[in-house]
């Protein structure tokens, strides 16, 4: 983390950060009369500060290089798929909480804000490597929308609150919408990992029990080596390259496949014993204690 703040830290980022701030206050100043109450021109300046803030961290961060088009054509969807959240992407995802957050406060329209957040990020990765100065990433338009919609979510409960406190006729639909909206996202942001997670978890124990049935520990000690470990290797393959750890102590050889995806982790272990084979599925702790340590 401490490289990132050092990176955006820098001479020439805090130099467009300074410029931004000037050009946010002047427009601001130029346009008090229109935006009226201080409350407004605050939010006004806001806005423009988290604007700014934004180009300036994705496309004036460093000098320009080589333009790269055929970039354009590679959008890294296998890394959206896969469900790793790099600090990176936590950044991103940050990065357009209070641009959506001021726009939303600012006017009252948390959709077309979130909309607007996810065009705006959709040109930015365009932009990049066509002026060299990054390279498009769908998974950061994915984490700049996420942020976006926070924002503007946030930004619609204090708007809800705020006319509530001022005993505005807020309406039983408008109440509804917000919180089935909120409801909505967190369904989304929850499910779809959990989902996710889970359709390759099962897929794996069925894959396990098609290339295992009827093996035992004797089995996987005399072909542990070569031809099974080819086996291990293409449910590893096929369901999108779990975390992958395998031990063989206290008469039960394991081989733990993990997916991390987002928020959602998920295990299958297969298991020998001299009994035989098993595919166990599992969650929580047991998908990241130290295989040694889980009974």
């Amino acid at each position: 983390m401490t490289n990132y703040v050092s990176y955006f830290l820098g001479p020439q980022v805090l130099g467009w950060l300074a410029a931004v701030l000037v050009i946010a206050g002047g427009l601001t100043w130029l346009l008090r009369r229109r935006l009226g109450r201080p409350g407004r021109q605050a939010l006004f300046f806001l806005f423009l500060m988290s604007l700014g803030l934004v180009v300036v961290v994705t496309l004036l961060r460093e000098p320009w290089l080589a333009a790269c088009p055929d970039c354009l054509a590679e959008w890294g969807l296998a890394k959206v798929l896969a469900g790793r959240v790099s600090t990176e992407v936590w950044l991103n995802v940050v990065l357009f909480v209070p641009l959506a957050l001021f726009a939303t406060l600012l006017w009252r329209a948390p959709w077309r804000t979130a909309g607007a957040a996810l065009l705006l990020s959709l040109v930015i990765e365009v932009v990049q490597p066509l002026v060299g100065v990054g390279a498009n990433d769908l998974m950061d338009v994915v984490a700049n929308t996420s942020g976006a919609l926070i924002g503007a979510g946030a930004g619609a409960v204090v708007l809800l609150i705020a006319d509530g406190l001022r005993r505005r006729d807020i309406g039983p639909g408008r109440v509804a919408r917000v919180v089935l909206s909120i409801g909505l996202g967190l369904a989304v942001l929850v499910g779809a990992p959990t989902w996710a997670a889970s359709t390759r978890q099962a897929a794996a124990v069925e894959k396990l029990e098609h290339l295992f049935a009827g093996t035992n520990l004797a089995d996987y000690e005399a072909n542990s080596e070569g031809a099974w470990n080819d086996k291990l290797y293409v449910v590893y393959d096929e369901l999108g390259a779990p975390t992958m750890t395998t031990r063989n102590t206290d008469g039960v050889a394991r081989t733990r496949y993990t997916w991390n995806i987002y928020f959602a982790v998920r295990c299958v272990f297969a298991e020998w014993t001299s009994v035989g084979f098993a595919a166990v599925p599992r969650s929580g702790a047991d998908c990241t204690a130290p295989l040694d340590a889980v009974a």
